[in-house]
């Protein structure tokens, strides 16, 4: 369990699936299927210099990670569905698709831009006019990863406690309402622990808030030692702390909450240049016990402990 300042998110900028190819200093990788011999060779030799070349291998290539596509219009008939799926599943990042086409009478290779196709290139090929057009489209790609990763960045700060460095209420509203939204919401067990903090009101007022803060945050990060990677650690707000279990009953949940305690007993807290153990009524969850074992001390609230 990280906290979500240094968890890492589903970014499109690495991945082993299509659109998902390299990161923003790593060169675009370009994938080349055609079928004219003489027309591949000429493009690959233009590109070589410049862009990673994916090995062509039938529909498997599209599985593989790249930044364009050149296709012709054979390899699109065959393939249009497998298209159209990279595309939607790159969303929201673009993943362009350059259409190699022959002109022809009463042909029209335009009636496929902007649903399978974002740029066509007409034989007979011209190079300086093969690599604007690449280079346009990938531009177009790389503005669209940098708005992504903006993007990830401002709805992970949505949901980041500034303090913890965890979860805020924010997400374990969102959280709760997918959840309940979902078809299996009565068919898969959650649990949900509550606690807070004893007393923190006289840490704050014998040490400063600057401090206390400190506080919280350590405490954060010693119960999430005892969490797993899909569970959620929040704070509530103020000393409150709510900790989500998914898939976990009651007993999963009581288990999960003595490997918190044991954490917290086994945490020193910080405090001008002074510890302050966990005897001291920094904290404890909810109606257990409240000393560490072979350790005395105040019990604390007995709040309720919701599983």
């Amino acid at each position: 369990m990280e906290s979500v300042s240094t968890r890492r998110s589903g970014s499109a900028v690495r991945g082993t699936g299509p659109g998902t190819s390299a990161a923003p200093e790593e060169r675009a990788r370009i994938l080349i299927q055609v079928r004219n011999k003489p027309d591949r060779t000429l493009v690959e030799q233009w590109l070589r210099e410049t862009y990673p070349i994916v090995p062509p291998d039938g529909e498997m290539a599209l599985n593989e990670a790249f930044d364009l596509a050149i296709i012709d219009g054979p390899n699109l008939k065959r393939w249009r569905s497998k298209i159209r799926s990279s595309r939607k599943e790159a969303e929201p990042v673009f993943l362009p698709f350059l259409l190699l086409s022959a002109r022809r009478k009463g042909s029209r290779p335009s009636r496929h831009l902007g649903r399978f196709v974002d740029d066509l290139i007409l034989r007979p090929l011209n190079q300086d006019e093969l690599l604007a057009r690449v280079a346009n489209l990938l531009r177009r790609r790389r503005l669209s990863l940098e708005l992504k990763k903006e993007h990830d960045r401002v709805v992970k700060l949505s949901v980041t406690d500034d303090v913890s460095g965890f979860y805020n209420t924010r997400y374990l509203h969102r959280y709760l309402d997918r959840l309940l939204a979902s078809p299996k919401a009565w068919e898969e067990d959650v649990s949900l622990v509550f606690f807070d903090l004893d007393n923190f009101k006289e840490v704050v007022d014998c040490h400063g808030h600057i401090l206390g803060s400190k506080v919280l945050r350590e405490v954060a990060q010693a119960v999430s030692r005892a969490l797993e990677e899909e569970d959620r650690l929040v704070r509530y707000g103020g000393d409150e702390y709510v900790v989500i279990l998914p898939r976990q009953s009651k007993e999963q949940a009581l288990a999960k909450v003595d490997r918190m305690k044991e954490a917290l007993c086994s945490t020193a807290f910080s405090a001008k240049g002074r510890h302050l153990s966990p005897s001291q009524r920094l904290v404890w969850p909810g109606h257990l016990p409240a000393r560490c074992p072979g350790q005395e001390g105040t019990p604390g609230r007995s709040g309720p402990l919701f599983v």
